[in-house]
């Protein structure tokens, strides 16, 4: 190529040049026919090509299928058309190494098609943006990862991000929502009233402070969510500390809210259950001189005397009372049952009858008076049967009917009903009511779950519980506009006898010498009013040392009491057990019924595990006395 001195000074310019340079003449705009006419030092030093050698390298740079098909594809139709043009590629030097570069077009003489082509080393940026773009990686895996939203705004309080847990929290996706005004994207209300409330995004773009952490607020998302949530807001700055833009980072407390009120509302719980329990022990207490003053007197008159009626009616209304007294036991106390042998038939029908009585729903029974025999807690499964029935007759306050079936059942292994196989009653209360919508339905037996506005979602929880704790089942079935349908499982005995009415009415008198101990003096009153009637010669004790001391000096003197009848707690002395702990040692044949007004402590559930022959709840009739104390000594008598 010759140079005029111009063109001389104009290499030699371009040899001092760090950018790698060459000139390439295209006339036919044939890149097959091109000419290299000029190559700067800097290209050589770079690349390692000669002028000669880079033509050849340069058209095998853009047949290279590892490298951008679109940039290269972009030089070669620069070079057809006249056309400038800059691709980032990754360029191959002649001992096959490779860097990236910038490659741009400049057409110098359209006649010829003369191109500069200008080659700059950007490895360096390349790697620099690689090395952001992992950071950025990084940091969106992690910002995607974390369990808090994360929406980040411009300067202007667009947002331009959003992780994948705020995703799940405002209910949109991010490309939903880029470029909204946070405000939008983002709404509160106030948790107290629902009043709108707004975002301190002006403070923190004025104060360039953080705003937060912000409590109690409710996030409302567009799928007509309310979420319970804390948020703190704060501003981004760069390293001159100017604001360019906002995060916000936020968390749904709901559930958080919810267990805590859960916490608060058992605390409470414990405090009245504490409070029931003490005071349905001392009612128990109570009830024990009602409900034998009553028996005792009943017992004394003739059946055909009007007063013989009038008592058994207190009667009945003094054992009702006891039923409550067992309620508020088991409610305090955690619901461990006291299981008798019955049937569920009367159950049932003095259940429903009771809180059926002046209401506008109509109950249909259908229960066989072949029934089979169950031992359940009476008080404790009528307490199920009724909460089913109040949710039935409340749930028609216009009335409806109500229909209860009880029927024999041996269930197979059936997969939905996880019981095993072997005998049931089967128990359904089922109303023609409005029915249960499958969200309230999915949660109906939750503890402190109800759609009542005076309820205490208590009802339900507990029925499950109990039915539970019989090892029983329970489950619901309920269509919208055709009613509800509440069935329950309760294990059977069919083999076994239930005693009936008249033989639980019944009076077994005996003889014999008993210990009462109890500490207070009412029942020791009553008792031995009860077991003198009965016939048998009775001592007394108000607490385990004076039980124990009058129990020895009687051994010692050849005079020893057939039974012992022992109250299991007395405060701030030896109860029932510390007496037989002490006393069945040195006296094998000890002959003891614990009694207690508490009803489920584990002695009074499983007397013989715990050295006693029986057990006596208060409060009791002369009869279920006569019945326990006959058992024990009949016992002893037959050793």
């Amino acid at each position: 190529m010759s140079t005029s001195p111009n063109i001389a000074l104009f290499t030699r310019l371009i040899d001092h040049l760090d950018v790698a340079v060459a000139l390439i003449e295209c006339p036919c705009r044939n890149l097959e026919d091109s000419q290299v006419l000029y190559v700067n030092r800097a290209l050589g030093n770079k690349t390692g090509y000669t002028r000669e050698a880079f033509g050849a390298a340069f058209q095998a740079f853009l047949l290279d299928p590892a490298n951008d098909t679109h940039a290269l594809e972009a030089i070669r139709e620069a070079f057809s058309n006249c056309q400038a043009t800059r691709q980032e590629v990754r360029f191959r030097r002649n001992d096959g190494s490779s860097f990236w570069a910038e490659v741009e077009i400049m057409h110098l003489d359209a006649g010829t098609n003369t191109c500069a082509l200008l080659i700059r080393d950007i490895s360096r940026r390349r790697q620099a943006l690689e090395s952001q773009q992992v950071h950025r990686d990084k940091l969106a895996v992690t910002l995607g990862s974390i369990g808090e939203g994360v929406i980040s705004t411009d300067v202007h309080g667009a947002v331009d991000y959003v992780n994948r847990e705020g995703e799940r929290l405002i209910g949109m996706r991010a490309e939903e929502v880029a470029g909204q005004p946070l405000q939008e994207v983002f709404p509160l209300a106030e948790s107290t009233d629902k009043s709108p409330a707004s975002l301190p995004l002006e403070q923190v773009f004025r104060s360039a402070e953080s705003a937060g952490p912000v409590n109690d607020k409710l996030l409302l998302t567009r799928d007509g969510i309310e979420r319970k949530i804390n948020f703190q807001l704060s501003p981004i700055l760069d390293p001159r500390g100017r604001i360019t833009g906002t995060v916000l980072v936020f968390t749904d407390i709901s559930d958080q809210v919810r267990l805590e009120g859960e916490l608060q509302k058992n605390q409470r719980m414990e405090s009245i259950a504490l409070l029931s329990g003490g005071i349905a022990h001392d009612f128990n207490n109570m009830l024990t001189g009602i409900l034998g003053n009553i028996s005792l007197a009943r017992n004394c008159c003739n059946p055909q005397d009007q007063v013989f009626n009038i008592l058994k009616s207190a009667e009945k209304a003094a054992v009702r009372a006891r039923d409550l007294t067992h309620q508020l036991l088991t409610f305090s106390k955690g619901g461990v049952p006291i299981k008798t042998r019955t049937s569920l038939r009367n159950l049932i029908r003095e259940s429903s009858g009771f809180i059926l009585s002046g209401s506008n729903c109509r109950c249909q029974l259908r229960v066989p008076e072949d029934l089979w025999p169950v031992e359940v807690d009476e008080g404790q499964i009528s307490q199920v049967i009724n909460n089913l029935l109040i949710n039935a007759a409340q749930a028609m306050k216009k009335g409806g009917r109500i229909e209860i079936a009880a029927e024999n059942i041996e269930l197979g292994a059936v997969p939905s009903i996880p019981l095993a196989p072997g005998f049931y009653i089967k128990i359904v209360v089922a109303d023609n009511g409005p029915g249960i919508t499958p969200d309230i339905l999915a949660r109906i037996f939750d503890p402190y779950f109800t759609t009542k506005k005076s309820g205490s979602g208590l009802g339900l929880a507990t029925s499950y519980s109990i039915v539970k704790n019989h090892d029983g089942h329970i489950m619901v079935d309920s269509e919208l506009g055709e009613g509800t349908t509440f069935t329950f499982y309760l294990p059977a005995i069919p083999s076994a006898v239930v005693y009936t009415e008249e033989t639980e009415t019944r009076l077994y008198h005996g003889k014999g010498r008993l210990l009462l101990m109890d500490d207070e003096k009412m029942v020791r009153q009553i008792a031995g009013d009860m077991l003198t009637h009965l016939g048998y010669e009775v001592s007394f004790a108000e607490d385990g040392e004076e039980a124990i001391r009058l129990f020895e000096e009687a051994e010692a003197a050849d005079n020893g009491f057939d039974a012992l009848i022992l109250d299991l707690t007395v405060p701030g002395n030896l109860g029932g057990l510390d007496v037989v702990e002490r006393l069945l040692p040195g006296y094998p044949e000890l002959r003891a019924v614990v009694s207690s007004g508490y009803t489920n402590n584990p002695v009074l559930q499983n007397p013989a595990e715990y050295g006693f022959c029986a057990n006596i709840q208060k409060p009791y009739t002369i009869q279920q006395l006569s019945w326990v104390v006959r058992s024990v000594i009949q016992q002893s008598v037959a050793k």
